[in-house]
């Protein structure tokens, strides 16, 4: 069983329902809807054709306060020509916003995730005239940065609030905030989400994301480190020490980690991914990662089930190197030592899976960040909490009653043995919460051999 979750946005090369299944059937564990690209009725064209195939998680993106370029064709910039882009619909090149009172000679102008590098010569006319430094493409819904324009106050655009009504209509899983700065930013969109149980995933793409990571791991339900934005915001050579801490943080508190932008970039014009790109996914799942995310590769590419493919390869490949970056000096819960415990007794017992009864998630969470050597099941009280789980490293889930744990115990059992998904000479581990009204908490280790239990239930 592959560990690695894999997250794939779906656009124009992804939506075909047989080719979804085909993503399916080769690793990917959840689908990312890009609402910066596309428009509603594609968005639940997406889900319609996803949920006929499987029910899995489904993670719905904001636009945040971005600046895009609207181009009416697309054309290759060389280093040194000049371009000219407008502020209105009057250009044939413009930028979605207006900030030419922000900016001035000799600032840059970022296209595509800095590819394509642009110094503003003048701001003159409604417009700005800017001279390449890099080579790149000038092409229709390209992402712009600019370091010196402060950007919205507001976290979310007026179509983001759509995008959060259709998100609770369509009863998604996620939706991930981009331009995450602070706490403020989790609490407010949680507002927005008003009685929902869709979890918040916080997307660190500037300084302030990086400067407020603590306060926004606390309120988040995951973190996503969207390397695009920030490697304009924050020098490339200084990325992967961050991903590192971010990883380290979000396992620590078992919080959802997601490493995202240009995993496997080449693979949207080749077949096979770059060295490099290998051991870029390679090392972000050494680091510890939850998650690996698939962006253009998946929604525009033309190898979309060969990406997810070679992405699941390299997981399955790297996986029996994971170690626990955990440290647990001393635990504050129950639940905490709880969760030590059940890593320290797979290390010295032959238990083949843990099998996590859990109604928030939680159980299946802490024990998760300690990447275990075996496979958790979790048996979540509701689909709900069983999808969310579904993006964790190491877990599988099903939905199964609520019930006493000892009768859990055994009607569990039998119902995996059934299925085929353990063996009657294995040795199971069972965690949990047993007699808590507060959800949440763990204090439950049984193991038993699954033989032992199976015998139980035939008398």
């Amino acid at each position: 069983m592959k560990k690695t979750k894999i997250l794939a946005t779906i656009g124009p090369s992804s939506i075909d329902k047989k080719i979804m299944k085909k993503m399916i059937d080769v690793g990917m564990n959840a689908i990312r809807i890009n609402t910066s690209h596309g428009n509603f009725e594609q968005y639940e064209k997406i889900i319609k054709n996803l949920r006929s195939i499987k029910d899995i998680p489904i993670v719905l993106d904001t636009q945040g306060p971005e600046i895009r370029l609207v181009s009416k064709k697309k054309y290759d910039v060389n280093i040194g020509k000049k371009v000219t882009i407008g502020f209105s619909d009057e250009s044939e090149t413009y930028f979605t916003k207006n900030f030419s009172q922000q900016v001035k000679k000799g600032d840059s102008v970022y296209v595509e995730d800095g590819i394509l590098n642009l110094k503003v010569i003048e701001v003159k006319d409604n417009a700005l005239y800017l001279v390449a430094l890099t080579e790149g493409r000038i092409r229709n819904g390209a992402r712009v940065n600019i370091p010196e324009v402060n950007y919205d106050k507001d976290i979310l655009s007026k179509n983001d609030k759509k995008v959060i009504k259709f998100g609770i209509k369509n009863n998604v899983d996620f939706i991930a905030l981009s331009y995450t700065r602070d706490a403020k930013d989790v609490n407010y969109l949680r507002r927005k989400l008003e009685n929902s149980d869709i979890g918040i995933i916080s997307k660190i793409e500037n300084s302030k994301g990086v400067e407020n990571i603590d306060e926004i791991i606390e309120v988040s339900e995951g973190i996503m480190v969207a390397r695009g934005d920030l490697g304009v915001e924050i020098s490339s050579e200084k990325l992967p020490l961050i991903q590192k801490k971010i990883i380290k943080k979000c396992n620590q508190k078992g919080k959802l980690v997601i490493i995202a932008t240009q995993m496997l970039k080449s693979m949207e014009n080749s077949s096979i991914p770059t060295r490099a790109e290998t051991s870029d996914v390679a090392n972000a799942i050494l680091d510890g990662t939850d998650v690996v995310m698939l962006s253009g590769e998946t929604a525009v590419g033309k190898f979309p089930r060969l990406a997810v493919k070679e992405m699941s390869e390299i997981a399955k490949e790297i996986e029996g190197s994971v170690k626990s970056n955990v440290v647990i000096d001393s635990c504050n819960t129950i639940s905490e030592a709880i969760s030590k415990s059940v890593y320290d007794m797979t290390k010295i017992l032959p238990i083949s899976k843990v099998i996590s009864f859990t109604r928030t998630g939680w159980t299946a969470k802490i024990i998760s960040r300690f990447r275990l050597d075996v496979p958790i099941l979790a048996i979540a009280s509701d689909n709900k909490v069983k999808n969310k789980l579904q993006l964790y490293y190491g877990v599988e889930s099903i939905v199964f009653p609520d019930m006493p744990t000892s009768q859990r115990i055994k009607k569990v059992t039998m119902l995996l043995y059934k299925k085929e998904i353990v063996k009657s000479t294995e040795l199971l581990l069972f965690s949990g919460g047993v007699l808590i009204k507060k959800q949440g908490s763990t204090n439950l280790i049984e193991v038993h051999r699954c033989k032992d239990i199976l015998e139980i239930n035939r008398k």
